[in-house]
């Protein structure tokens, strides 16, 4: 069984002290929706050291400005007022140390929650945070209160994997990513945070058979984007290029973090210093792992992740601050529901992972960051650029695309021709699709064809077009084509009687070189068009057409 720790890394006094093995005890697994119980594991997990160290709680609200400085930095509030997102419509999973889901910041926010740890009396349902890194968490992404997150509008589910100490299990991770597969559909579930991880400096993710792997490529293929924190080992590991487990699956969103501002000189219990920071510098303790070592496994984006502040977990108004690549991620998956939000809205579908990834990596005079130009700190930086998140311009990245897209091919349609030789009646019979339809003479041939995708059945036989052969006199042209945005298009017809039902949609009536004894169209709803040419109709007995 593997043990997790939070990715939080904070200012030390003095050496941390390993936590002794956590003891499960058994949980009601059949009291969850959706789950059932889980194998005992048998994959080899990576192993773990020791946890960060804490951050700084406050019972009251302090006279702070990181929420402003991360904005600022990359833009949050500009996004949202231009592009008239926040988040809403979306739910993010959180797996962490759960949420104090009576804060302020989260009032009708939480769609449910669930414990999977032997803490709150192993109560299933109740994933109360007696630690405070899963609410400053969950703050930071969807807070709407005292603090602002960055996707307020969103809505949260707390899955607390991690104990009261930090702590948590591999199997815990792995039946909390099964659950989000089995009710992402029933909630709203469109990205998942994992600010957690073992402390390791991998650069590859050979992992043959690790189920939260397996269960990590499942989550992306249906869209759900995983936002996992790089890891705070950099100083640690030499300055060495890796990031920790889980960020380095290839199929989450890894995350490393930024100072959003200068907070003055920092020192951190692992060993990483930073005598000077300032706005958009790269924190001393965030692994990283640049794509020219490893184009797959790389670190994904940089987001501001020193020093932010959401809730806290003292009372239902309290306030917490943190520093690390377990807050760079939160900032990432807000962008991420902001981002999803607006394709959504236009779509109605969610962007691909691989979609939300290219557009948050987009290259700009923002967006590109060099690890060594104004760092001071005692890591030996990697002299390359790294893409870094701005608001602005990974949802304009989306906007481009989506104006730039080629549209899709016409839905395929299909109108049946009958042919009665007794009336001379041709009637026309589409589906629920737009149709798109000419009916023609020639001599005594009448021709039907379809255009824009439309097929034509004709006698058992489906093509692009049809003929009617020795045609003689007028003919009638009758039929119900509603349902869709029809077109229909009349050229050289001696016609007695016209009256097919168009219904509802925008549809398009032209004739060219027609003679019409009767014409009695029904265009339905929509914005109707109608075009004669060079014809004749002597009586014109339309409703619902111009």
């Amino acid at each position: 069984m593997m043990r997790f720790w939070n990715r939080t890394s904070a200012k030390s006094v003095g050496a941390l002290a390993s936590l002794a093995g956590l003891a499960w005890g058994v949980i009601a697994w059949d009291a969850v929706p959706g789950l059932s119980a889980p194998p005992a594991p048998v994959y080899p997990y990576p192993t773990v050291s020791k946890p960060k160290d804490v951050s700084q709680q406050f019972t009251q609200s302090q006279i702070r400005s990181q929420d402003a400085e991360t904005d600022t930095l990359i833009r949050v509030v500009t996004a949202r007022t231009q592009f008239s997102v926040d988040g809403t419509g979306l739910t993010v999973a959180v797996l962490d140390t759960g949420l104090r889901t009576t804060h302020v910041d989260f009032v009708g926010k939480v769609a449910t929650q669930v414990n999977f740890t032997n803490d709150n009396n192993g109560n299933i349902a109740n994933a109360a945070d007696g630690d405070g890194h899963g609410t400053n968490v969950g703050g930071i992404i969807v807070g709407r209160g005292i603090h602002t997150g960055i996707a307020p509008g969103a809505k949260i589910i707390p899955l607390k994997v991690l104990a009261n100490n930090g702590s948590g299990s591999s199997s815990g991770i792995d039946s909390a990513l099964q659950w989000v597969l089995t009710n992402r559909v029933t909630y709203g579930i469109s990205a998942i945070n994992m600010s957690l991880g073992s402390t390791s400096n991998l650069i590859t993710d050979n992992f043959g058979g690790d189920p939260i792997a397996q269960k990590i490529q499942a989550l992306r293929a249906a869209n759900v984007a995983v936002v996992v924190s790089a890891g705070n080992s950099f100083f640690e590991f030499s300055s060495q290029p890796g990031m920790a487990y889980p960020a380095i699956i290839r199929e989450t969103t890894s995350v490393g973090a930024l100072y959003d501002a200068n907070i003055g000189p920092q020192f951190y219990g692992g060993g990483a210093a930073a005598p000077s920071t300032g706005a958009g510098r790269f924190t001393p303790f965030s692994q990283r792992l640049h794509p020219s070592f490893a184009p797959f496994t790389r670190t994904d984006i940089f987001t501001p992740g020193a020093e932010l502040t959401a809730a806290g977990i003292a009372n239902d108004m309290a306030e917490s601050t943190y520093q690390g690549t377990s807050q760079a991620a939160p900032v990432a998956c807000g962008l991420i529901l902001l981002t999803q939000e607006y394709y959504k809205r236009r779509k109605g579908v969610l962007p691909t992972v691989d979609q939300l990834e290219n557009w948050m990596r987009t290259v700009t005079p923002r967006t590109v960051r060099f690890d060594g130009d104004d760092e001071t700190d005692n890591v030996i930086n990697t002299n390359l650029s790294y893409a870094c998140a701005d608001a602005v311009d990974m949802i304009t990245a989306a906007k481009t695309e989506l104006d730039n897209a080629t549209p899709p091919p016409p839905t395929p349609s299909l109108v049946t021709v009958t042919w009665n030789a007794g009336t001379k009646t041709v009637m026309l019979t589409g589906d629920t699709e737009a149709n798109s339809i000419s009916v023609s003479k020639s001599g005594s041939t009448v021709r039907i064809a379809g255009g824009a995708g439309t097929k034509i059945k004709y006698n058992n036989v489906t093509s692009t077009s049809a003929t009617i052969a020795n045609v003689s006199g007028k003919i009638a042209v009758t039929g119900d084509l509603s349902g869709g945005n029809d077109t229909l298009s009349c050229v050289s017809l001696e016609v007695s009687t016209m009256n097919p039902k168009l219904g509802a949609g925008n549809d398009n009536v032209v004739l060219n070189y027609c003679n019409v004894d009767v014409l009695a169209l029904d265009g339905g709803t929509g914005v109707d068009t109608f075009t004669a040419t060079t014809s004749n109709i002597a009586v014109n007995n339309s409703v619902n057409y111009p």
